[in-house]
């Protein structure tokens, strides 16, 4: 090891574990490119991408687990590393994604005619919702089903987390909503994490053009034209800023594993195969709602499988909704109008995974800790309690603490959540599976909204993959 200031705090490798870290993160960036050459599909790379990175951060942490100096210096400057190409892939979906959605919102609004919009925005709601609550149930079933329990999960959190959490748990239910309501339109379009805060101010702008297009028509017609113009150019960027996505997939999955270590990962199994176990269940309630609506599943989750692996590689709905809105509108049928609205709404309301499963989990695990009565009233409070408080919810990584804490707070519970500190330090795991459910049930929502509007374009749904779109 080379312990010099340029190499420890600068340059970011003073160790052979890094550098060795650093060579396969390139090898494997290689293989990428190669394989882009070859011409193989857009799918197939994404697949691969997911299974290198999972070898990739697997062979180093096995390799390294049991040198101190990798797990002193290595890890932190290999995470260092990878988070440059894999966080910073992220960085650049999630710079799209304000703009996205404020296009987006007032595309929408515009374009819907007369009382539709009314419908439009109660059947979103109740789908969303409803199937938070599903998620929920599911959430209680799974911790009942693994028998497990809140003291297991013992552990103290970091100082700044506690804080944040301790913040949320003080807000009552109208203080929390108070702070979605924006005060200053510039610092919430540049906060990822203001989405609903986006989406009011899109809806405010909407309606005053609607107003416009009837009483002053001509002077509002360059406004909405420079709307489009703006839309086309943020979705021609997003095109090539998804072209990266393998390379991006490689590094954060992989870095996922090392910057948690396997041993961690191994001693908190418990949870985490009861929390992808629901979902997993969920994804089984999606076939269903898709068959109940007359549409095949197998063909939605073939063509929405790289957007789901995008979500679960990158952990946020947020950063996954331009390629969530792209793919609804030009692989799975569903109306551009339709696609907008529910899709955008499902990245802060009605999150399935983050604020759905994973809440009612902590909810059930810290009543029993807690020695609440575990019957049937309880449980569909905590049900009544995460749906509720999933609205509002933004979907970016690291939300999930926020639901939480909601749900905990709604229940009595909010002091108990800084016992329960082991759980958050798998929480980049766990996230992974929690965001590509966020995903899933906007996408499913978008679907069934679309097909009770009677604008979903079946043909389209069954259609061969935008053979563009497979070889980006």
């Amino acid at each position: 090891m080379i312990d010099a200031p340029f190499f420890t705090q600068f340059l970011k490798v003073s160790n052979y574990y890094t550098a060795g870290g650093i060579a396969l993160l390139i090898l494997s960036l290689g293989v990428m490119k190669y394989l882009k050459d070859k011409r193989i599909n857009f799918s197939k790379r994404m697949i691969y991408a997911l299974i290198l990175g999972l070898l990739l951060g697997v062979v180093i942490d096995l390799i390294g687990s049991d040198s101190e100096i990798y797990t002193e210096f290595a890890r932190t400057e290999i995470n260092a590393w990878y988070a440059l190409v894999g966080s910073g892939f992220l960085k650049m979906i999630q710079l799209l994604a304000i703009p996205v959605v404020f296009l987006s919102i007032i595309k929408v609004v515009i374009d819907v005619k007369g009382e539709r919009l009314k419908y439009l925005t109660g059947k979103t709601f109740a789908t969303l919702l409803g199937t938070t609550a599903i998620s929920a149930a599911l959430g209680i079933a799974v911790v009942k089903l693994y028998r497990l329990n809140g003291a297991e999960f013992a552990g103290d959190l970091a100082a700044d987390k506690a804080e944040s959490i301790s913040n949320i748990a003080s807000q009552s239910f109208p203080e929390f909503f108070l702070k979605l309501i924006p005060n200053n339109i510039v610092s919430v379009m540049g906060d990822n994490g203001s989405i609903v805060s986006v989406v009011i101010i899109a809806a405010m702008f909407a309606g005053a053009i609607r107003f416009l297009q009837v009483k002053k028509p001509d002077q509002v017609a360059p406004f909405v034209t420079l709307l489009d113009s703006l839309k086309v150019t943020v979705i021609s960027v997003l095109t090539n800023v998804i072209k990266l996505m393998p390379y991006g997939v490689v590094a954060l999955v992989s870095n996922t594993i090392i910057s948690r270590g396997i041993q961690a990962i191994m001693g908190m199994i418990g949870f985490i195969a009861a929390l992808y176990t629901g979902v997993l269940l969920m994804l089984i309630v999606y076939v269903i709602l898709l068959l109940f609506m007359g549409v095949n599943p197998i063909v939605f989750y073939k063509k929405a499988f790289t957007t789901l692996l995008f979500a679960f590689s990158s952990r946020s709905s947020v950063g996954t909704l331009p390629y969530t809105l792209k793919n609804l509108e030009e692989d799975l049928g569903v109306s551009q109008e339709t696609a907008n609205f529910v899709a955008t709404l499902g990245t802060s309301i009605g999150m399935n995974g983050c604020a759905g499963v994973f809440p009612a989990m902590l909810g059930v695990l810290m009543g029993s800790a807690v020695g609440a009565e575990m019957d049937l009233s309880f449980y569909f409070l905590v049900v009544v309690v995460v749906t509720v408080g999933s609205i509002g919810i933004a979907g970016v990584p690291g939300t999930a603490t926020v639901a939480a804490t909601v749900t905990l707070n709604g229940l009595g519970f909010g002091h108990t959540i800084a016992s329960i500190g082991a759980i958050f330090g798998i929480d980049p795991i766990v996230d992974m599976g929690r965001t590509m459910l966020n995903v899933a049930g906007s996408m499913v929502s978008a679907i069934m909204v679309d097909k009770w509007e009677g604008t979903f374009d079946k043909q389209a749904f069954l259609a061969p993959l935008n053979k563009k779109n497979e070889e980006e």
